[in-house]
């Protein structure tokens, strides 16, 4: 008998709950009636995931899981968040009426919600804890991380989980496995056993079985809710308009010419993902000085500005000649960071230097509608979060983004826009995929797996795991 219809005729139930029934009149007032509708599914899950764009909230609807999960327990509950997020959350959390203590080791740690950053995790003892929450939940995405395998022995015997995060990169389906395994779901190994075969074309990767697509997705958003807006859910979603996002893109020559002619005449211009360094390298100085020249525009304006970097002697340059400019990179203090992010928001500083990797995630940077790339990487997630620092729900004006790179580093801009096609694809086809399913089992309906059901038309986005 196949291992897939096996396990299916085991357990007909996508996901047993192990949460508990609360009021919808317990929940914030201030939340809207879809962010309370979401809160309600969740704690009655148990363990669940919250798969939404940037701007829908998540973390109020985090800290209103954590109120009732610490009630309900008696219990203290943490927020795991990126670097700089604690300040943000605390201060959300108090424009709500939601304590949020910020803890920097066990001994600050309060019976009530705790939020700290993942850096920190070693300072705690997590079996304390009834609840656990991912803020920006995507660091599981590594199938064979560290990081993923350290999160998920830490709480492996947490009753209470919450993962939240922006949709899952392009056909990234294995970090929906890693999110299940972490809730405690299934393991992932499990879940790639049932549904997923190796890819013959490409070592490695997975695509998932035929005649198993339509019930993973099932499975799928019986644990998980993927909300582009809240009409994804059956709601209403007139405030969650986007404004105009202009991209446009600064090329600044870089000499082709061989440094010494043993190549010919014209160099191998080697753009792979462990070479394209020493190519970023040749254009630095251009691409600084365009950069610059660009950020004066906005400043001149009156507007601030942020400028991401890859590279520390990129963000040394940039420092050296953009007036006003206040730079923040990996080596700085903790409380360093945390500082220049409430400066900038509140408008203290005109720009901001740094890498997608420290500011790139978790932050609402709603106050500034202008950012620069100072070159580029491979990553679309970081190109992605980046823009969502301000080109998210509640922004009210149009976006500007600049992405200054070298001449012979086109094709890394080739890639990011390939990715931009395939997750906009992805979110449509997925919402469309999962919308009918998760609007039932957010009412409270039971979904029982059809088995006879093998003819459902999925997209063909679903069909590899690139």
């Amino acid at each position: 008998m196949d291992t897939y219809y096996d396990f299916l005729k085991g357990k007909q139930k996508a996901v047993i709950k192990s949460g508990f029934d609360i009021p919808v009149k317990s929940l914030n007032a201030s939340a809207f009636d879809w962010q309370k509708s979401v809160v309600q599914w969740a704690v009655k899950q148990g363990r669940a995931a919250l798969f939404e764009d940037c701007g829908l909230g998540k973390t109020l609807q985090e800290l209103m899981w954590a109120e009732q999960i610490q009630k309900y327990t008696s219990s203290p509950v943490l927020i795991l968040a990126p670097l700089a997020v604690s300040l943000q959350t605390n201060r959300e959390g108090k424009k709500f009426g939601i304590e949020c203590n910020i803890a920097e080791t066990a001994a600050d740690i309060v019976n009530g919600i705790n939020i700290t950053n993942y850096e920190k995790l070693d300072k705690f003892d997590c079996t304390v804890f009834s609840g656990i929450i991912l803020d920006e939940s995507s660091i599981l995405k590594n199938y064979t991380g560290k990081t993923k395998q350290e999160l998920i022995n830490s709480f492996a015997d947490t009753p209470y989980k919450l993962a939240a995060t922006a949709t899952p990169a392009p056909n990234d389906l294995m970090e929906l496995l890693n999110h299940a395994e972490f809730l405690g779901i299934m393991r992932s190994s499990e879940a790639l056993a049932i549904w997923f075969l190796a890819d013959q074309e490409e070592s490695g990767k997975y695509r998932l079985k035929k005649h198993a697509e339509a019930d993973f997705w099932k499975w799928v958003a019986s644990w998980a809710v993927c909300i582009e807006t809240p009409a994804d859910i059956g709601y209403d979603d007139s405030r969650y308009i986007l404004p105009e996002l202009n991209e446009y893109d600064i090329i600044v020559d870089t000499n082709e010419l061989s440094d010494n002619f043993d190549e010919g005449f014209f160099r191998n211009v080697d753009m792979s993902a462990t070479g394209y360094i020493a190519e970023k390298r040749r254009s630095l100085k251009a691409r600084c000085e365009a950069a610059a020249r660009e950020a004066k525009k906005f400043t001149d304006n009156g507007e601030q500005v942020a400028v991401w970097c890859d590279l520390n002697s990129e963000a040394d340059e940039l420092k050296r000649i953009i007036p006003g400019a206040v730079e923040i990179r990996g080596s700085d203090k903790t409380s360093a960071k945390e500082q220049a992010s409430v400066d900038f928001i509140t408008g203290k500083i005109p720009v901001l230097i740094s890498k997608p990797s420290i500011f790139g995630y978790g932050l609402n940077f709603q106050n500034c509608r202008n950012t620069i790339f100072c070159g580029m990487d491979y990553s679309f997630e970081n190109y992605y979060q980046a823009i969502r620092r301000f080109y998210r729900f509640g922004q009210e004006k149009s976006v500007n983004v600049a992405r200054v790179i070298g001449s012979t580093e086109k094709n890394i801009l080739e890639r990011i826009n390939a990715k931009a096609r395939q997750k906009n694809e992805m979110a449509v086809s997925m919402a469309k995929a999962m919308k009918e399913i998760q609007m039932e089992n957010l009412k409270g309906h039971e979904f029982i797996l059809d088995l006879n059901n093998k003819t459902a038309e999925i997209p063909q986005w679903l069909r590899s795991v690139v």
